[in-house]
């Protein structure tokens, strides 16, 4: 399955440029501020690169789901939604996000909306995977699906806390924002590989 080996490969390059991005010179911490403020300033470009290369890795599992899965029941709406997810991925970079302190926007309101949508989706469709993976390959891959979706849960649930308890946001935002997206990268990086095993 060439899409399923092209996806797994765009999301083991993605991760690449997720740490790049945390290494390089920045005004940013990891702690106190969102990985969408890396796409300001003189981060921006890679951000974007990363951003648009997200964007092809979950155009290419869409397709592996679509052209290699075609008896499996979930098939046509996690193909949908994946592609929901490739479009937000390719426009995230023109609605940048409105840096904290700073005087809010439509265009960083637009971002908030893609952030959460794209938080979301990604998440909700890991339980089809999962489902996936234990009824086609079962083992340590299944295993390390459910563990990565609780890390996630775990993640999303700290992160909306962050959001609405005073105090928080400044100590715990960024670092559950972080685990959840890694999460979800190695999520669907194994999902491809699923893919690839199932076919």
């Amino acid at each position: 399955m060439i899409f399923a080996a092209v996806a797994a490969l765009l999301w083991v390059v993605r991760l690449v440029m997720f740490v790049a991005l945390h290494l390089v010179r920045s005004d940013y911490s990891p702690v106190r501020h969102a990985v969408s403020d890396y796409a300001v300033g003189r981060t921006r470009t890679l951000s974007s690169i990363m951003t648009w290369t997200t964007a092809a890795a979950w155009a290419a599992l869409a397709a592996a789901v679509w052209s290699g899965l075609p008896n499996w029941s979930a098939r046509g709406g996690i193909a949908a939604w994946l592609l929901v997810l490739a479009v937000i991925f390719l426009v995230l970079p023109f609605v940048p996000t409105t840096l904290e302190g700073e005087q809010a926007t439509v265009i960083g309101r637009l971002h908030m909306l893609a952030a959460v949508s794209w938080f979301a989706i990604s998440y909700s469709c890991m339980s089809d995977f999962v489902r996936l993976a234990e009824s086609s390959v079962g083992g340590v891959l299944a295993f390390t699906l459910i563990v990565l979706s609780w890390i996630a849960l775990v993640g999303l649930i700290v992160l909306v806390a962050s959001l609405v308890l005073p105090g928080l946001r400044s100590r715990t935002f960024g670092i559950s924002e972080r685990v959840f997206i890694v999460a979800v990268n190695l999520f669907y990086l194994l999902a491809a590989v699923v893919l690839l095993v199932a076919a």
